[in-house]
C-alpha cells in the first residue's frame, strides 16, 4: 500500500521514536523510510535506513494483542537462537515494531538459482531451526506458560479441512464430494492429533524464512501454536510456492528424523511410520494451502497466490496417492482437475 506523504512522514517520526528508545543512534537522528513487499497478511512492513545500519519496522492495523504476540514469541524464540528477529522496541498502542533487518532474500528466490547441493544445504538450515523448536524450545514452553492455550488440535485440524470445503470447492471449483470424504477429513485430524505437542510455526514456508549471513531465520510466527511438529515440517517440503522432488524429500525427511532422534525427540519410532505421518500432515496441510490461496487471491485482492493453485493441486494428488487410504480425496482431485481444465478452456475461447 503507498502512503501519502503525511502517512510517511507520521510512519518516520514514530519508527524514529521507537529507535530513540531502543538507544540507535544511526536510526533515530535521520533515517529514510520505505516499503517491503508484503505477503498474505494484512501486516505491513518497512525498511528504516539510516547511514551505516537499517532496521525493520512492523506495522500491524489494530496493535495490541497482534504486537504483544510477535514481541513475546519472537523474545522467547531469541534465546534459544531459533531463528526470530531480535526485536529492538515496540509501541503496542499504533501497533508497531521495530526489529532487526533479516534482508531480503526468501528461501523461495534463493531456491530459484541454488544448485541442487546448495538447496539441500538450505533445506538442512531451515530443519534444523524445526530441530530447535521441537527439542529446546518446546521443552521451555510449559515452563515459560508460553502457547498454554493455543492448541493445534482435532477441533483446529477439522476446521481446516473446512475452510478447504468452504473456499475451494464450494467458493472455487464445485465438484461433487464423495459421502467418504467425511471419515477421510476426521481421519487426517484423529492422525495428527495423536502426534506430540511441540512448538508449531504454523506456516513454515519458504516466503517466512529468511536467508542472512548464510543463516536461516524465520518470520511470521505469530500464530504459533502447540501441535503436531509433522505439520512444519510438511509446510517446507510440501510446499506449493517450490515443491522439493520426492527423492529429495525423502532424504532431508530421513536427516531430520535422525537429527530429532539424536536429540532425544521420536526415540524408538521408525523412519517408516514416520513418513506415513509426515504424508498425512503433508495432505492436511496441502488442503490449508489451497484455501488460503483462493482466499487471498479472490477476496483479498492478490490474485499472484492463484498461481500456487496448480502446486498444490500436484501435491495433493501425490499426497493422497501416498497415503493410501483416501479415496475419497483421490476422486475429488481428478475431479477438480477436470473442471479446472474446463474453466481456463472456457477462458481462453472467450
Amino acid at each position: 500500500m503507498k502512503m501519502v506523504d503525511g502517512e510517511v512522514r507520521n510512519m518516520i517520526d514514530a519508527a524514529v521514536e521507537l529507535a530513540r528508545r531502543a538507544g540507535i543512534g544511526e536510526l533515530a537522528s535521520s533515517a529514510t523510510l520505505s516499503a517491503i513487499a508484503d505477503g498474505g497478511s494484512d501486516r505491513r512492513f518497512y525498511r528504516l535506513a539510516g547511514k551505516n545500519r537499517t532496521a525493520v519496522v512492523l506495522f500491524q492495523p489494530g496493535g495490541g494483542g497482534e504486537i504483544d504476540s510477535y514481541v513475546e514469541i519472537a523474545r522467547f524464540l531469541e534465546r534459544f537462537r531459533a531463528g526470530a528477529p531480535e526485536i529492538y522496541a515496540f509501541d503496542r498502542e499504533r501497533g508497531l515494531i521495530l526489529m532487526e533487518d533479516l534482508g531480503d532474500l526468501h528461501l523461495e528466490d534463493a531456491l530459484k538459482t541454488a544448485s541442487s547441493r546448495e538447496a539441500a544445504a538450505y533445506y538442512a538450515g531451515a530443519l534444523d531451526i524445526l530441530v530447535e523448536l521441537e527439542t529446546s524450545v518446546t521443552g521451555a514452553l510449559a515452563h515459560e506458560g508460553l502457547l498454554r492455550d493455543r492448541i493445534f488440535d482435532e477441533k483446529t485440524l477439522l476446521g481446516e479441512t473446512e475452510y478447504f470445503m468452504r473456499e475451494f470447492i464450494e467458493g472455487f471449483c464445485p465438484v461433487p464430494v464423495p459421502d467418504s470424504w467425511e471419515g477421510e477429513r476426521r481421519f487426517l485430524a484423529e492422525t495428527l492429533a495423536r502426534e506430540p505437542l511441540v512448538f508449531m510455526h504454523r506456516d513454515f514456508q519458504c516466503r517466512n524464512i529468511m536467508l542472512k549471513d548464510g543463516r536461516a531465520r524465520i518470520v511470521d510466527f505469530q500464530t504459533a501454536h502447540r501441535g503436531p511438529g509433522l505439520y512444519d515440517a510438511a509446510s517446507l517440503l510440501k510446499d506449493a510456492y517450490h515443491p522439493v522432488p520426492a527423492e529429495e524429500r525423502r532424504t532431508l525427511l530421513e536427516e531430520f528424523h535422525a537429527k530429532l532422534q539424536a536429540r532425544g525427540a521420536r526415540r524408538g519410532e521408525r523412519f517408516d511410520d514416520f513418513h506415513q505421518t509426515f504424508t498425512i500432515a503433508g495432505v492436511q496441510r496441502t488442503l490449508q494451502a489451497l484455501a488460503a490461496f483462493v482466499k487471498l487471491g479472490t477476496r483479498k485482492g492478490k490474485p499472484r497466490f492463484l498461481e500456487s493453485i496448480p502446486s498444490g493441486i500436484d501435491l495433493l494428488e501425490q499426497g493422497a496417492r501416498e497415503a493410501g487410504r483416501l479415496p475419497g480425496l483421490e476422486t475429488m482431485v481428478a475431479a477438480v482437475r477436470t473442471r479446472m481444465r474446463a474453466m481456463r478452456e472456457k477462458g481462453l475461447s472467450e
